[in-house]
């Protein structure tokens, strides 16, 4: 666990020290709990999984937070609604929320089924929608409050084989644009979180082809990030109210490539998924 002294400005500027976060019951949402847990938050975390989201519950107040535990499909809006109503009634508000909750999917888009794509989207964009319609009011009360939407930087790189996930994760970074605006002048922050492969279950639970899964699975288990330098350096950056969050700082380079040289990043990309393809397609041998 990451030390949190640097992020004390977090108690600083929400002093009721509310949370809400999606998808917390492991990995990336989990960490962000976590560091709040330790700066003695109060912090609702959801997830599908009840056995998941308990032991999450019980790591918070074991490091010093205080968690309120809830289970639902975020894509389902009024089973959302409720449990953030209850969440509030309990603390009074909410000053920050991550919209984390997020499924992994793989496969040519003529291999999947429309099916999985469109749960892809009901997860990933619609989830994130749900949360942003619901959370916007509460903070319009506060005049005040952060939300952070969890998107990737599969957003802007567009890889071959993850079109439902890329579309999902790009219309995230185009909601959170749209809400920086929107919310400009009302006190409330809009933050995007843009980071490449973090070493998660997401690979474990892609959705997709085999093949797929198998290389998303790959890219995953090889990823330098883990869970709580990301959650650690979110929270760091946040504190100067970026819209951008892209994580590794070399991965900014890709952000940069795609907007100044096209037709060059393209190339590049595909390149490397190539090499990637034939690493794994070895390994399988």
């Amino acid at each position: 666990m990451e030390n949190s002294k640097d992020l004390l400005w977090l108690n600083e500027k929400y002093p009721a020290k509310r949370a809400f976060i999606t998808g917390a019951g492991s990995g990336l949402g989990l960490a962000f709990a976590s560091l709040l847990a330790h700066l003695g938050w109060q912090i609702g975390i959801s997830d599908l999984n009840e056995d998941r989201i308990q032991a999450a519950a019980k790591q918070i107040v074991a490091l010093g937070g205080k968690a309120a535990p809830y289970i639902f499909d975020v894509s389902n809006y009024e089973d959302f609604k409720v449990s953030i109503d209850a969440f509030v009634s309990l603390f009074g508000g909410i000053d920050l929320a991550i919209n984390n909750a997020g499924v992994g999917c793989a496969g040519h888009i003529d291999e999947l089924s429309i099916e999985t794509f469109r749960r892809v989207i009901e997860v990933n964009l619609m989830g994130v929608a749900n949360g942003c319609h619901i959370f916007v009011p509460i903070m319009k009360q506060n005049q005040s409050g952060h939300i952070l939407n969890i998107a990737s930087a599969a957003a802007f790189v567009s890889a071959p084989r993850m079109s439902a996930y890329n579309a999902s994760k790009a219309a995230v970074v185009s909601l959170t644009e749209t809400l920086r605006s929107e919310l400009a002048n009302e006190g409330i922050l809009v933050s995007v979180l843009m980071p490449t492969y973090v070493r998660t279950n997401i690979g474990r639970d892609c959705l997709g082809t085999d093949e797929g899964r198998g290389q998303a699975i790959m890219m995953v288990n090889e990823s330098q990030l883990n869970p709580d330098k990301v959650a650690h350096e979110s929270f760091v950056r946040m504190r100067r109210a970026p819209l951008y969050i892209v994580l590794p700082e070399e991965s900014r380079f890709l952000w940069r490539f795609k907007r100044l040289f096209p037709d060059l990043f393209w190339k590049f990309i595909l390149g490397e998924v190539k090499k990637k393809l034939a690493r794994l397609e070895s390994e399988l041998k």
